[in-house]
């Protein structure tokens, strides 16, 4: 196989990964992608961050040209870029891990992964410290995302945030941030305590349950 096959089987790899984990999160809560509320901010934090189209340009735009401009930006926007920029590099490394592991056990394009076989493979490729952290990313990005777009102050600052970025040359990178914006906008307090509880429980126990030990170290 030569490198641009390789690449190629590696890309295809990579998206069924993303494809099945998902699948995993609209069987987790289904109930917040069916309510016309709630469906613009689980799609958000639940399939567009992890769609691969574009994330090669987006995450080379985060690594050469956010830390020039970061310092010109507010700082609400830059802290809901700069976790959004960690999130994006970490799971796209355990993303890349996972896809190698599947190519190792001769995966082919158009096989399809179950939710258990998707499992087996997390579990297998361990990296639980970065799953840990991967989790503490998502949920303070939930939080922070909230936080930004009910805030009556960051109405104001949003239109002239998004002229500074286009003068710097960073817009894909905020519009990243206004279309979480835009998702949480509509979500009312309690219905977003209630779902920001449920994905913390949740994703806590899926994580637990395949790494014990990360349980047992954080009740030490």
């Amino acid at each position: 196989m030569n490198q641009k096959q390789g690449e190629t089987s590696l890309f295809l790899a990579k998206k069924e990964i993303v494809r099945v984990q998902v699948e995993r999160f609209h069987e987790f809560y289904p109930n917040y992608f069916a309510r016309q509320e709630t469906t613009p901010m689980v799609n958000y934090f639940f399939d567009k961050i992890y769609n691969l189209e574009g994330k090669e340009d987006w995450l080379d735009l985060a690594v050469n040209t956010f830390e020039k401009v970061k310092n010109m930006i507010k700082e609400q926007t830059r802290q809901n870029l700069e976790q959004l920029i960690e999130l994006n590099n970490l799971t796209d490394k355990l993303d890349t891990q996972m896809a190698l592991l599947l190519l190792n056990k001769n995966w082919k394009e158009g096989d399809q992964l179950g939710l258990n076989e998707y499992r087996n493979l997390y579990i297998e490729l361990k990296h639980t410290d970065d799953r840990r952290l991967q989790l503490e990313y998502v949920l303070n990005n939930l939080r922070k995302f909230y936080d930004l777009a009910h805030r009556p102050i960051n109405a104001v600052i949003m239109k002239p945030a998004k002229f500074m970025s286009k003068l710097l040359g960073v817009y894909p990178l905020f519009a990243s941030v206004e279309d979480g914006y835009h998702a949480v906008l509509p979500v009312s307090s309690d219905i977003f305590e209630s779902f920001y509880e449920e994905v913390q429980e949740r994703e806590w126990n899926y994580l637990y349950s395949a790494f014990p030990e990360l349980k047992s170290n954080a009740n030490e």
